[in-house]
């Protein structure tokens, strides 16, 4: 009984993986139609231009950079709580804001 196992087995390997190779694992996940129209779309998007992706307009790149000195600026601004209420130095992070704030201004 053993035996006939194990010869199902190697018979069934012989079969699936040398299928799953040229379908890429396709066959048993039943995706394969899925994937034939992704193809199909992608291809249509790179062939119009699209997939994303270029240059950004300067006005773009100028809110994302004052976006995140903004998120800088209110840790910044927390870190400098949390060191006076602690008693610590806090004219390095004092001098940080300062020049976020300034850069915010501009």
């Amino acid at each position: 009984m053993k035996l006939k196992k194990a010869f199902n087995l190697s018979l069934g390997a012989l079969v699936v993986f040398p299928l799953s190779f040229f379908l890429g694992n396709e066959l048993l996940a039943n995706h394969l139609t899925e994937r034939f129209e992704y193809e199909l779309f992608n291809d249509n998007l790179l062939a119009c231009g699209g997939g994303g992706g270029g240059g950004s307009s300067p006005a773009a790149k100028a809110a994302k950079k004052a976006k995140q000195a903004k998120a800088k600026l209110s840790f910044k601004k927390r870190a400098l709580s949390k060191a006076a209420a602690a008693g610590e130095d806090t004219s390095k992070l004092a001098a940080e804001v300062a020049e976020l704030e300034a850069l915010l201004a501009n």
